[in-house]
């Protein structure tokens, strides 16, 4: 049985190596000649081939940008989904504020500069900052979480 098959698939084989050589010993003008008797038009199949073409090499090259979107839009899931553990109270929530900006002394002109006194900062404003700090790794680590 097995044998049969490979003979079919020897045959087979052949047939399309003969086409294959067939068409591309022919000359151009006879398989153009032959597409319009059958009422086909060549540059169609082309235009088809090259617009495919055109749109998989596309996708090849955007693929890195493509993960990169993903990448970004998960990090940014997982930022705003981020659940921060702040201090209860607003005097708690105001040192912890001011502790970050003593630890991360890059950011104090932008607060100071835009605020004279951080005590003109409302506990919404804290709370909000300190979300912020968070999402950037600058809250000091509290030492309860450590153990």
């Amino acid at each position: 049985m097995a044998g049969k098959a490979r003979s079919q698939t020897e045959k087979l084989e052949r047939i399309l190596d003969y086409l294959g050589d067939h068409i591309r010993g022919a000359p151009g003008d006879e398989l153009i000649e032959t597409a319009q008797e059958e009422n086909r038009d060549p540059g169609a199949g082309n235009t088809r081939l090259k617009s495919f073409l055109l749109t998989v090499f596309k996708t090849h090259q955007q693929k890195k940008l493509s993960e990169a979107r993903e990448g970004y839009k998960r990090e940014l899931c997982s930022i705003s989904e981020g659940n921060v553990k702040l201090p209860k109270t607003p005097e708690e929530r105001r040192a912890l504020f001011i502790t970050a900006l003593a630890n991360a002394r890059q950011l104090q002109p932008a607060f100071t500069l835009q605020h004279r006194d951080l005590s003109e900062f409302s506990d919404e404003d804290i709370e909000a900052n300190l979300k912020k700090l968070a999402q950037l790794g600058l809250l000091p680590k509290d030492p309860s979480e450590e153990k």
